[in-house]
């Protein structure tokens, strides 16, 4: 039986460890609502329950969250599970923000091919960073990472928006994921303009940015629903090495932002760590059902 649903993941741990403690046995399975707790034995159905209103009513009583440490044996952190763990297509892995970018980006990418001046003169960067060249265009602070030279620069792109902003859409929400979206592509487009000038386009500094948010916001919010596997992490910071060596610029004559790409990835980190250490020290409530 699901007796409860957690949005974060540390409450559901205590609550778990304080039921196991009190005799009730369970389990905690990562849902798409977020960590839900299942009973063993439905004849523990009525305790459960009571001891889920007092949970609630005050989650921060110290015996639930001691119940941990007086165990001895501290469960295994659950990790968020992919959707299609759980059965779910690969379109299910991504939200409605997620979906939406990506089209726009598809959309650009289609228009460039039919009119390329036209399209990226409305979508570049401004000239300058003055009041007066943003005045009346401000969106184009933004929109340079709707903009893509290639099917390969595309897909790349898109490959890790779907994974890593799905996987926050996922695990957090939506909006969260807009908004640290529009703050890391501020950051890195302003970051290319003053390296490289106007002449740029992709979203792949905004995927670093989600690459050092993912990767950095458990470190102050132990709770998080998500864990990002050292492979991806190695794997994303070894092509950003990659890009600095300038092999690639040599050798295939591919341009690389690598400012931007820096830029991004400090940006995502530093909002990771920032909003992890918020909801670190924000109440955890919980939904009996």
């Amino acid at each position: 039986m699901n007796l409860v649903t957690f949005t974060e993941k540390r409450p559901a741990l205590a609550f778990s460890d304080y039921l196991r403690a009190q005799g009730i046995p369970n389990r905690i399975e990562a849902v798409e609502a977020g960590f839900s707790i299942f009973l063993e034995d439905a004849g523990d159905t009525p305790r459960a329950l009571e001891e889920a209103r007092g949970f609630v009513s005050n989650p921060d009583d110290p015996r639930y969250w001691q119940a941990s440490w007086g165990s001895g044996k501290p469960q295994k952190e659950a990790v968020y599970a992919p959707a299609q763990d759980n059965g779910e297509s690969w379109w299910g892995r991504a939200g409605w923000n997620t979906r939406a970018v990506a089209l726009v980006c598809l959309l650009v990418f289609l228009g460039l091919n039919m009119d390329f001046r036209g399209v990226f003169g409305a979508l570049a960067f401004p000239s300058g960073l003055t009041s007066e060249a943003i005045r009346g265009e401000w969106w184009r602070m933004l929109t340079p990472a709707f903009v893509h030279f290639s099917f390969l620069h595309i897909a790349f792109n898109l490959l890790w928006w779907w994974e890593l902003g799905g996987l926050i859409e996922r695990a957090q929400s939506g909006l969260r994921l807009l908004a640290l979206s529009l703050v890391i592509a501020l950051v890195s487009n302003a970051a290319q303009y003053l390296t490289y000038g106007p002449q740029f386009g992709g979203l792949s500094a905004v995927v670093y940015g989600l690459l050092g948010y993912l990767w950095l916001y458990p470190v102050t919010d132990p709770g998080a629903p998500f864990r990002l596997r050292t492979g991806i992490v190695v794997f994303m910071l070894a092509w950003l090495a990659i890009g600095y060596s300038g092999l690639l610029d040599a050798l295939f004559g591919i341009s690389i932002s690598n400012h931007g790409h820096l830029a991004g990835l400090l940006a995502g980190a530093a909002l990771g760590l920032l909003l992890g250490l918020v909801n670190y020290r924000r109440p955890r409530t919980a939904d009996p059902e």
